[in-house]
């Protein structure tokens, strides 16, 4: 499975419309085999099948995800992007969070690392 175009444009940018779309065979075409995802506190989630399957998980619990970069920073093919992420709860309840992700690609130009700090509690409050 090949991954997305590799370009030195906005390639983060990408990779969260992408995300934002809730669409899980477009965002897996982002990952190598080796993805190493992080996600919050739990334990790393490594290789594709574990990844495809948090985010199965996760997207089931949400209708709907949208990030608002407020910084980005890049080097080479690392990325670390700040982001407040507005996130529609299955109630139709708004919740909005601020999140740090950095991102990684590897030669093939798709992400061997995903690493996203945020807080969840609040997505889950009453």
């Amino acid at each position: 499975m090949s991954g997305p175009a590799r370009t030195e444009d906005d390639w983060a940018g990408s990779f969260f419309r992408d995300a934002d779309r809730l669409e899980l065979p477009l965002l897996m075409r982002w990952f190598g085999p080796e993805i190493d995802l992080r996600l919050a506190n739990v334990p790393p989630i490594v290789g594709r099948e574990a990844v495809e399957a948090t985010f199965a998980e996760f997207w089931s619990g949400v209708k709907g995800m949208r990030h608002r970069r407020e910084q980005l920073v890049t080097d080479g093919d690392s990325a670390f992007q700040g982001s407040q992420v507005t996130y529609t709860r299955l109630d139709g309840r708004e919740v909005t969070m601020p999140v740090a992700s950095h991102l990684r690609r590897d030669a093939a130009g798709t992400l061997d690392r995903l690493w996203i700090y945020i807080d969840l509690g609040p997505l889950y409050a009453d």
